[in-house]
């Protein structure tokens, strides 16, 4: 090899080193599916099936075409919503409904618990030999 041939082939090495890699193309991307490949008996899916009746089958469907303003969204308003200050007018303290109650039942709960301590008192003397 003449050293003009081997000048050419050293030049066309560097030129193929120093060009630069194809660009990465990405392949197609794995997508996991955990169904992939799953399968049941038929008589499990007749009885799946026969476990829903039609009519139910039927009425979700047709609840499945209504408009639904959660998840399609809010139909706009015919007229602006009139929004107040925040301020609420006051209202006087008062107790909770219901207390007026529970109040005279205790008063009456206490009236009897006074007696019944006031005739336990008195058998207490009398059992001691006091006189009142």
């Amino acid at each position: 090899m003449t050293e003009l041939e081997e000048l050419k082939k050293r030049v066309a090495e560097l030129e193929k080193a120093a060009k630069p890699p194809e660009p990465f193309v990405p392949g197609p991307r794995f997508q996991f599916d955990p169904t992939d490949g799953m399968s049941m008996p038929a008589s499990a899916l007749k009885a799946m099936i026969d476990a829903v009746p039609n009519s139910l089958m039927s009425d979700l469907r047709a609840d499945s075409r209504k408009p639904n303003p959660v998840t399609q969204g809010a139909t706009p308003q015919s007229q602006p919503i009139q929004r107040g200050s925040g301020w609420v007018d006051e209202r006087p303290l008062e107790p909770p409904p219901g207390v007026e109650l529970c109040d005279r039942l205790m008063d009456a709960q206490d009236a009897q618990d006074r007696t019944e301590l006031a005739r336990k008192i008195a058998q207490a003397r009398l059992s001691k030999g006091e006189t009142a």
